[in-house]
């Protein structure tokens, strides 16, 4: 499995113009067949954190490969594109891969959901031992792409990671940045 994230950070005054061109997106992405993916909206958090975010789990990249060259074909989705050009200071399309073997994308029933979302910034190195510290929790661990951002991300509910589970995290050498962050669309039809 392979887990594209897109990143937006916005120019000043556009994170709300950047979410609802991501949104546009999405609807242009359903009427050429491919899936709409799930957008987020940073509420609070990290300002090493996007304020827009969009996600995709492909089988591997193949499938991946096909929605970028179908996406690629569509004179409307690249108007899109053209037009997110205007509203962002940066832009990042990492890729990552399951930190396990049993892992399954975190539910998210509805829109409006709220989510905590950890960026775990270290080097290489040190992704074992937090792979270890997480135990048993869905992670996702950078592949390709992208200039810093996150090595490891996790996804929890509004709640966030257990205190214990952070004391834990504080004893590896890394960053830990979050966002709550509001689902501004499932990725359902």
């Amino acid at each position: 499995m392979i887990v594209s994230w897109n990143f937006y950070y916005a120019r000043p005054g556009n994170a709300q113009a950047i979410l609802q061109q991501r949104i546009k997106a999405s609807d242009v992405r359903q009427q050429l067949g491919l899936p709409r993916g799930r957008i987020v909206s940073k509420i609070d958090g990290s300002d090493h954190w996007p304020d827009v975010a969009w996600r995709l789990d492909f089988t591997d990249m193949k499938a991946q490969d096909v929605d970028m060259k179908v996406r690629a074909d569509s004179p409307e989705f690249e108007a899109i594109r053209l037009s997110m050009r205007q509203l962002y200071r940066r832009f990042e399309r990492p890729l990552y891969a399951p930190c396990r073997n049993d892992y399954a994308m975190p539910a998210t029933g509805n829109p409006e959901q709220r989510l905590m979302i950890y960026g775990l910034y270290c080097e290489e190195s040190a992704c074992p031992a937090i792979r270890v510290a997480l135990n048993g929790i869905q992670a996702v661990e950078f592949v390709s792409g992208g200039v810093d951002v996150p090595r490891i991300i996790v996804e929890t509910d509004e709640a966030g990671m257990p205190s214990v589970l952070m004391e834990k995290l504080r004893q590896i050498p890394l960053r830990v940045e979050r966002s709550l962050c509001r689902v501004a669309s499932t990725g359902q039809p």
